[in-house]
């Protein structure tokens, strides 16, 4: 064995540190194994731990890269006897384990899944936030070293922006008044629907206005729309909102099995059932091109990434798209109050909508009254599952989602290139780490929030799923 940090984990430190985490003393945390590498069997563990996929939850990936990895710095001393506790983990040095994501999108991730580069170091992990379609499903089952050994569990959670770029806009501060100050747009989901559908061409359009009565200088000109041009959650996320929120005329903004994808000149054919609803990861640009041609309204421009879409509306006016909502912070971006599905039952307000813009406390609503919804499960969702989109309450914001990992559990030495038992058991105890300390405000980044209790322990409950060799790495 060469003489470099690694680690074993006694089953009081263990212990110590399942309490420390989760606040409850269960058996014992996840551990590391010295020597469990896979270049050959037996060596040093160390090696990449690397996924890719959705960019909804990259800054918050990248966030507990970070904090993991400093509270757990590779040990350097001279013999591993020394080591404690998770002091394994390195930004760049081989001789450790590195925690890494490529993002791409959640399309991406999810074809990389069962891909090429399966279970090789820098695949070991894919990350969505879109529900996996049958259609997936069945392409990863039939790869022979996956098939059926694969469990998806979200890790994070938060809002999508509607974000604009309307410098200038003002409105009154009361109706009666004279006096203006900065304004903030408000949408519902029948104008955004029809902003990207291109029924909406105008920002001063009838609608628009009718949601903005104090707002004084709605321009004239055209609504510049950009959406993702990859194969996006960010996007499962935004169209799963049209087509929950859209009006009834609408037909669920055309989030349905009898829309066509590029074909379709209007929303005329209604769905199937009062159960088909397909919401898409599809670019924008694309799935409304015929309907947007039809009109007579300019393409969608797209973008690849949120963090493609973020910089493009901040330099161009007249633009509107959406993007998670840290990156509407990141880029200092306005962000639109969205329509509330719920109305006010008392109160000064009562039977008129709230409007709300991206908050972790509207995030949180939304996903409190989704979780009461029964048979709604984000574990392992099935294709029926419908993300935490116009939740009931004048409390929840409409847009809200959860991103998932898709994760392999069953590595086998012979077909799990570069990847050794150690680095499989450190995915497992970083997972662990993130669903449970990684969740709370410490280490939450702006626009994360956490996420509920008991999806927390059902998703911890997955981790021990995970198997090396035929037998689970955290038993």
């Amino acid at each position: 064995m060469k003489l470099k940090s690694r680690f074993k984990f006694a089953v009081t430190a263990a212990l110590t540190l399942s309490v420390m985490l989760s606040g409850v003393a269960s058996a014992t945390a996840p551990t590391i194994d010295v020597n469990a590498g896979n270049n050959p069997a037996g060596s040093d563990t160390e090696g990449k731990i690397e996924g890719s996929g959705a960019t909804f939850p990259w800054e918050q990936y990248k966030s507990w890269f970070t904090s993991f990895t400093d509270e757990n710095p590779l040990c350097n001393t001279s013999s591993s006897d020394t080591c404690t506790g998770y002091e394994f983990f390195h930004t760049s040095d081989a001789d450790g384990l590195i925690l890494g994501y490529s993002g791409g999108g959640s399309g991406t991730g999810e074809s990389n899944f069962y891909g090429a580069n399966r279970m090789t170091a820098t695949q070991m992990f894919s990350g969505t936030d879109g529900v996996l379609t049958s259609a997936t499903r069945t392409a990863i089952e039939a790869v022979a070293n996956i098939g059926t050994n694969y469990t998806v569990i979200p890790v994070t959670a938060g809002p999508v922006a509607v974000v604009y770029n309307l410098p200038g806009l003002k409105q009154k501060t009361s109706a009666t008044s004279t006096t203006t100050t900065a304004a903030t747009l408000r949408l519902n989901g029948e104008t955004i629907c029809g902003i990207y559908s291109g029924q909406i061409k105008k920002w001063n359009n009838a609608k628009i206005k009718a949601l903005n009565p104090l707002v004084t200088n709605l321009p004239s000109s055209d609504i510049k729309v950009v959406g993702r041009s990859d194969s996006s959650g960010t996007t499962f996320i935004f169209t799963s909102y049209l087509g929950k929120a859209a009006a009834a005329a609408q037909n669920q903004c055309g989030m349905h099995s009898a829309f066509t994808s590029n074909t379709e000149a209007n929303f005329n054919d209604a769905p199937a059932s009062a159960t088909d609803f397909v919401p898409t990861k599809v670019q924008p640009g694309t799935y409304f091109a015929a309907m947007r041609t039809a009109l007579g309204v300019s393409a969608i421009v797209g973008k690849s990434g949120n963090g493609g879409i973020a910089p493009y509306v901040k330099n161009t006016v007249g633009t509107i798209s959406y993007v998670e909502s840290s990156y509407a912070t990141k880029y200092s971006l306005s962000t639109a109050a969205l329509e509330t599905k719920s109305k006010f039952t008392s109160g000064t307000n009562k039977n008129k909508f709230n409007y709300l813009k991206p908050t972790s406390a509207g995030a949180v609503a939304a996903l409190t009254a989704a979780a009461a919804v029964a048979g709604q499960d984000p574990i392992n969702p099935t294709t029926s599952y419908v993300q935490p989109v116009f939740a009931t309450g004048t409390s929840s914001y409409p847009i809200v989602g959860y991103s998932w990992l898709i994760l392999y559990t069953a590595f086998v030495p012979a077909t799990s290139t570069g990847v050794g038992k150690g680095q499989v058991q450190g995915l497992v105890a970083f997972l662990n780490w993130a669903l449970t300390t990684g969740q709370t405000s410490t280490y939450l980044a702006p626009g994360f929030v956490s996420l509920p209790s008991s999806v927390k322990t059902t998703a911890i409950a997955q981790l021990k799923t995970i198997k090396w060799d035929g037998t689970a790495v955290w038993p």
